[in-house]
């Protein structure tokens, strides 16, 4: 899941033909969220053992050859996170994305951003089951008003020792969300406008043992997306056809937005 250097300039095509029609209300979520669950299928179906071991989530899956699971993660652990969109009503061009800020006092990534989700438990019977049950432990979320749609190819988590599977879904009105445990410090909605405006993106650099890691990552309101929820929304994006050009030239430092990093 590391990216490599990029040309300053990353272009907004997606790597599949986005369907007609640009759009972010409510009403037109279904056909596009379909059409993203059906590049993962595709993949899968093409590059079985690349998709089984994260290779679609690689900048360009389309062109990417099949290839091993990365070292140190054949007996990784089974997650799931829950990527869902929310627009109340059909006409509503105000859709976001639900995010959650992680707490401070955690051990593992305190006070980053991430999706609702974690490990998929023995009494989960698949990946949606166990990504809205965390949803629902974390911030109260209704699954009555949750539409799951499919799940994406697994992606890994080498640090964690993790291979977690994105579910996608749907909601309209969501109810009241708020921290339920003391994995959340926030709910965070981000409207996908923010997410998609190239003034909002960067690229963070982080450092460590002599070697520089970059990733995409967005600064919305003073709240820095990165790491592994900043590389899936970045790609999510550009399958969804939504991405627009923008400088990777902008870098900053997760180090300023978390101390102690």
């Amino acid at each position: 899941m590391r990216d490599a250097d990029s040309n300053p300039l990353r272009p907004g095509a997606p790597d599949a033909e986005a369907p007609a029609g640009f759009s972010l209300t409510g009403a037109a979520f279904p056909t596009r969220l379909e059409a993203l669950l059906q590049q993962g299928r595709d993949y899968a179906l093409e590059h079985p053992e690349s998709a089984g071991s994260g290779g679609w989530w690689n900048q360009r899956p389309a062109t990417t050859a099949p290839r091993k699971t990365p070292a140190g993660m054949e007996n990784a652990r089974q997650a799931a996170v829950l990527m869902l969109f929310c627009a109340p009503t059909p006409d509503d061009d105000e859709a976001h994305l639900l995010l959650t800020e992680r707490s401070p006092g955690l051990k593992k990534h305190p006070g980053q951003i991430s999706f609702p989700g974690g490990a998929q438990e023995k009494s989960d019977r698949d990946p949606s089951a166990a990504a809205v049950r965390e949803a629902q432990e974390e911030v109260g979320l209704d699954p009555g008003r949750v539409r799951v749609l499919g799940t994406l190819p697994p992606a890994p988590v080498p640090i964690s020792g993790f291979m977690v599977t994105p579910v996608i879904a749907m909601a309209g009105h969501t109810g009241l969300l708020r921290p339920q445990s003391g994995e959340v410090e926030r709910v965070l909605p981000v409207r996908l406008d923010a997410l998609i405006r190239p003034e909002n993106r960067r690229m963070t650099v982080l450092r460590r043992a002599g070697t520089v890691f970059k990733a995409p990552a967005f600064l919305v309101d003073g709240t820095l997306i990165w790491g592994f929820t900043g590389i899936l929304v970045d790609r999510v994006i550009n399958r969804l056809g939504w991405e627009e050009p923008w400088d990777a030239g902008r870098n900053v430092d997760p180090g300023d937005y978390l101390p102690g990093l």
